[in-house]
């Protein structure tokens, strides 16, 4: 082979070299790009689920502060055919069976509205109340009339409140030959040597603890009918009746722990401490419910930690339901003396959260769940009792406990836990076997609803008075609210209770003080 030819093949190879090199490089920056494009791609998904995230707590927020609070739904919201996209365990026939109903109702023509007749709506004014007859004649003579009948017209009016003094005059007699003087007892008092009464003490706790209303304001109140009562004064009031009503507080506590089924919650509260950072403290109030015998406990604590509930509970014995706050699982959840059930509506809020994002399929659930609830309200409705309860239940509800149990599990592989859905599916599914459990018993609620509402007197009185003055102020207000709460569930007028039995409680024997609780007073009053 010629010089040339040599030169050429070397160029030749050359190239080949160079040709595999640059194919080797490509090569290499093809595959960056694809991991770039992997990286961008899961970066921009995760942004995604991250804005998602965020958008979903800034809709709870303003829904929290402007929204609308009920989370019932109406099964007119559900789109069936929109729901078998996503095959959410609806079987073919239950489908037609659906559309088949739907197609067969007639259509409800909407009637006008009825003009309400004049004169008529107005609204009856109770028969309990003290009637004052005034007759008003006609100016002219009627002499020579026939009276044939009459026009009454009722207007409510009202008597302000008045302050009086109580003045008790006993007369003293000296017995013959100097034995000594006789003078009748004074009735016991809770302040013995004080100014107010009974009743006065009852309206300012009254006022205070059911009507949410500061002592500050109490006192500028009394100013108006011409009482200047200082502010110290009247604390210390507070703290003697407070001081009376511990034995009852005491025998309180006892009773609800001996309870065999409990609802527990708890609602934050601020307390003035000097000793904390910018002098106020945030306290917590812990409740304990106990639906079978309408008994309310509310138990002051410093924090929102273990320590309170695992002082309050260390030997209670029985059913607890709460909702998914982590305390309450790492505390019961393998406790040998304590089943832990779980509250329903807390996962219906979960849901109807998720809505917005995930419409069809959280619907599906929410209207599962509907028909939970619209069994518990059929059953209040025919006042059945626990046991009939119980058996409705497990004939009722467990099959469409099974089938919500059956969609999350399939339908958590394909649900990101970071969207709303999923965030909902993954705090039921693990509470499913205590959100289930309500139906193995009559007396267990489906949800925790009766304790919630047992603390929202607090929700009103943090708005009016801010905060208690103190700790022993705080744990005071929870023996107050206790009693309160206690009187509203056994349709007990606060005031009247209240005043019974301060002018009772001393002199009342120990082992029947449990007379003078709430739900038994009006028995033993009447008695």
């Amino acid at each position: 082979m010629d010089n040339t030819a040599k030169h050429y093949k070397k160029l030749y190879e050359q190239s080949l070299e160079l040709l595999a090199e640059k194919e080797n490089q490509l090569t290499t920056e093809r595959e960056l790009l694809s991991q770039t494009k992997e990286t961008l791609s899961q970066t921009i998904s995760e942004k995604d689920l991250q804005i998602t995230s965020l958008s979903f707590e800034l809709d709870k927020f303003r829904r929290y502060l402007f929204g609308k609070k009920s989370e019932k739904l109406t099964v007119k919201q559900v789109d069936y055919d929109q729901l078998s996209l996503f095959d959410l365990g609806t079987s073919d026939t239950q489908k037609e069976e659906l559309s088949r109903q739907a197609a067969e109702k007639p259509i409800e023509e909407k009637k006008p509205a009825k003009k309400r007749a004049k004169g008529t709506g107005r609204m009856k004014l109770p028969e309990n109340l003290r009637r004052e007859e005034i007759i008003i004649e006609p100016e002219e003579d009627v002499s020579d009339c026939q009276l044939i009948g009459e026009d009454i017209t009722e207007v409510l009016d009202i008597i302000p409140a008045e302050v009086y003094v109580k003045r008790y005059i006993r007369p003293k007699y000296a017995r013959k030959e100097g034995e000594g003087i006789i003078m009748g007892p004074l009735p016991e008092r809770v302040i013995e040597k004080g100014i107010p009464s009974e009743s006065i003490l009852a309206n300012i706790t009254i006022d205070k603890y059911v009507f949410g209303l500061p002592l500050h304001r109490q006192i500028n109140k009394y100013r108006r009918l011409g009482i200047n009562l200082p502010a110290s004064t009247v604390s210390d009031w507070m703290i003697k009746t407070w001081r009376h009503l511990v034995p009852l507080w005491e025998l309180l506590k006892l009773m609800v722990m001996n309870q065999k089924y409990l609802q527990a919650d708890e609602s934050p509260l601020k307390v003035l401490d000097r000793d904390h950072k910018n002098g106020i403290h945030q306290g917590y109030m812990w409740i304990y419910n106990a639906p079978a015998e309408n008994l309310v406990l509310f138990d002051y604590r410093k924090g929102r930690s273990a320590v309170g509930p695992a002082e309050m509970l260390k030997d209670f014995t029985g059913i607890l339901q709460t909702d998914g706050y982590s305390v309450y699982e790492s505390l019961f959840a393998h406790h040998p003396n304590i089943i832990l059930v779980y509250c329903m509506a807390h996962v219906r809020r979960k849901f109807v959260d998720a809505i917005k994002y995930d419409k069809a399929r959280a619907t599906w659930v929410l209207n599962k769940i509907q028909l939970l609830y619209a069994i518990e309200k059929e059953m209040r409705d025919n006042n059945c009792t626990w046991q009939q309860r119980t058996k409705i239940r497990q004939e009722k509800a467990t099959p469409i406990l099974k089938e919500i149990e059956e969609w999350m599990i399939k339908e958590l592989p394909y649900t990101p836990p970071g969207l709303p859905l999923g965030q909902a599916i993954n705090y039921a599914l693990p509470r499913w076997k205590g959100l289930s459990a309500y139906v193995q018993h009559g007396q267990i609620e489906i949800d925790n609803n009766l304790a919630e509402n047992a603390i929202r007197p607090i929700a009103i009185g943090r708005k009016n008075y801010l905060f208690a003055g103190s700790h022993q102020a705080a744990e005071m207000t929870a023996a107050m609210y206790s009693f309160m709460a206690m009187c509203k569930k056994n349709d007990v007028n606060e005031f009247e209770w209240l005043k019974d039995v301060l002018q009772r409680i001393q002199s009342h024997k120990q082992k029947d003080l449990y007379q003078l609780l709430p739900n038994n007073w009006k028995k033993f009053k009447n008695d």
